[in-house]
């Protein structure tokens, strides 16, 4: 058994790692290590004490690097962590395998080891960049391997084993495969993780231990610990900071954490297995994995309602939503095509939303318009995150199924590519358009076109992800970290607008969206001219 699960976990690892998702959210998270522990004049910090910086130390090093790996890969890496039982139903693999003596139980373990593998190889990459940083910064020349090491085993570790097994979770509850569960899990990174910094509830980052070190060290050095405050995330201080000397955890402090980390590892396993309930190895039985079969007369059979296609949309069901006599596709009408592609294009976005979805949505945009604080920003940012169950569907739905003869009415791919593009804009429009007119009535011109050259970006964005990666996820994954970079007020990364002046100009964030957009549609003319 235990051969087998190996097996299993290597073989997922090994093919996970060569998806374009793992590539961005492994570049991601070197690029944090060095923005976490700069070399250089930046600015930017994730480990933030007051007015303060440590010297770099083995294991201050390590432990602001971790700390920062933690924060992005509990959200990034659960992306790329979702959808692998997903793609072995649709691929075919799941059949192979329920013919072997793999267990329920078996089977989710495998996938389980397979997360870990894959956040361990970005756990190593990371804690070579944090080597290279101490190396390079030269403000200690002493390596300190247990010191630098510790913070990764004891910290980011354990979180990201509990990170794995409900990625293991959400594959296996039929609600929770498809886009709703990336929805869900930002906001259980938002109370948890984020939380835990906060100082309630568990201590997840493990901030108690550090914060106290560090404020044993900064007293035993003669300074003032009253006023230090610790925070964990991307923020730029342009004030000078003064220095501390902290040698960082070591095997002495480990006791807390290392607590922490058995609790969350054995929560992890726990959680993957719990999945069992739900899952029946692949026994071909729609009503029993939550999957809805195929309406009458649509071709390729029952369909998987929240594979890896992101949800309905990406099965041959998903299609049926078109009123189309598959036996004979209709002549496109002049003058026509372009609505009746848009239409079709935003029936395959809709398909499978619930009403309490569209309920929500609409409860969004009266918010906006209801606000006490007048033509503010306080709800356009939360009201941009409903369509992304939408978006995450744009860029991949021809590859779930025979769904070419449903597109006829579409007579040029660039025409069809354009009608999938116009269609994610029109619910970004839906979220934006009432706070952008409240802005252009107070006068804030700048501010009404930020939001719409947001609407803009966005399903540009998720075009061009979908396109690249065949799926969902890596706009499930990069998506949120867009977003929480523009309500921390990361000026680079604001595409609403919402820092005001501070913000890019609404002219480039256009420009940014028209590029998205054409490498997308070029991505597409490209892969059917090579077919």
């Amino acid at each position: 058994m235990v051969t087998r699960i190996g097996a299993l976990a290597l073989a997922d690892f090994r093919e996970r790692r060569r998806r374009p998702g793992y590539l961005v959210v492994l570049l991601g998270t070197l690029a944090l290590g060095l923005l976490a522990a700069p070399v250089g004049d930046s600015r930017w910090e994730v480990f933030q004490v007051t007015d303060l910086h440590g010297r770099y130390t083995s294991g201050y090093v390590g432990t602001v690097t971790a700390l920062g790996g933690a924060v992005w890969l509990s959200l990034a890496g659960f992306g790329i962590a979702r959808g692998g039982i997903g793609r072995d139903e649709q691929s075919g693999v799941g059949r192979l395998l329920a013919a072997t003596p793999l267990s329920r139980a078996g089977y989710l373990a495998g996938k389980f080891v397979g997360n870990l593998l894959l956040f361990g190889s970005m756990l190593l990459a990371l804690a070579g960049t944090a080597l290279a940083v101490q190396l390079v910064k030269g403000d200690s020349g002493r390596v300190d391997a247990v010191r630098l090491l510790l913070p990764y085993v004891l910290i980011t570790l354990p979180l990201l084993a509990a990170v794995a097994g409900c990625a293991v979770l959400f594959d296996t509850v039929p609600g929770l495969r498809g886009g709703l569960g990336a929805a869900v899990w930002f906001a259980v990174w938002l109370v948890t993780v984020l939380g835990a910094q906060a100082g309630g509830g568990p201590d997840l980052l493990g901030m108690r231990r550090v914060t106290a070190s560090i404020r044993e060290s900064l007293a035993a050095g003669g300074r003032p610990v009253a006023g230090v405050e610790f925070g964990v995330g991307l923020t730029a201080d342009n004030r000078v900071l003064g220095t501390f000397d902290w040698p960082g955890l070591g095997p002495g402090e480990a006791g807390g954490p290392a607590a922490t980390g058995v609790l969350l590892v054995g929560a992890a396993v726990g959680i993957a297995l719990v999945g069992a309930l739900w899952f029946r190895r692949f026994d071909g039985d729609p009503a029993r994995r939550g999957s809805r079969p195929a309406r009458p007369g649509v071709a390729g059979g029952p369909g998987v309602a929240d594979g890896p296609g992101g949800g309905a949309a990406g099965s041959p069901s998903a299609a049926a939503g078109f009123a189309l006599d598959q036996a004979r596709p209709a002549a496109p009408r002049q003058g026509r095509i372009g609505f009746d592609a848009l239409l079709g294009e935003l029936r395959i976005l809709v398909r499978g939303q619930r009403l309490w979805w569209a309920g929500a949505a609409l409860l969004a945009v009266a918010a906006a318009a209801v606000a006490p604080d007048g033509p503010s920003h306080a709800v356009l940012p939360f009201a941009v995150l409903w369509p992304m169950p939408l978006w995450a569907r744009m860029g991949h739905r021809a590859d779930g199924g025979s769904t070419e003869q449903l597109l006829a009415t579409c007579p040029s791919p660039l025409r069809r590519g354009l009608a999938g593009l116009l269609a994610g804009i029109v619910p970004a429009l839906a979220v934006t358009a009432v706070p952008a007119l409240r802005l252009a009535a107070a006068g804030q011109s700048r501010a009404a076109l930020g939001a719409v050259a947001g609407a803009l970006l966005v399903p540009a964005l998720a075009l061009l992800c979908g396109s690249l990666s065949r799926g969902p996820r890596l706009f499930q994954t990069v998506y949120p970290m867009l977003w929480y970079g523009m309500v921390n007020h990361v000026s680079g990364l604001d595409f609403l607008g919402v820092s005001g002046d501070r913000a890019p100009a609404p002219a480039a964030v256009a420009g940014l969206a028209a590029a998205l957009a054409a490498a997308a549609l070029a991505l597409e003319a490209i892969r059917r001219a090579v077919r």
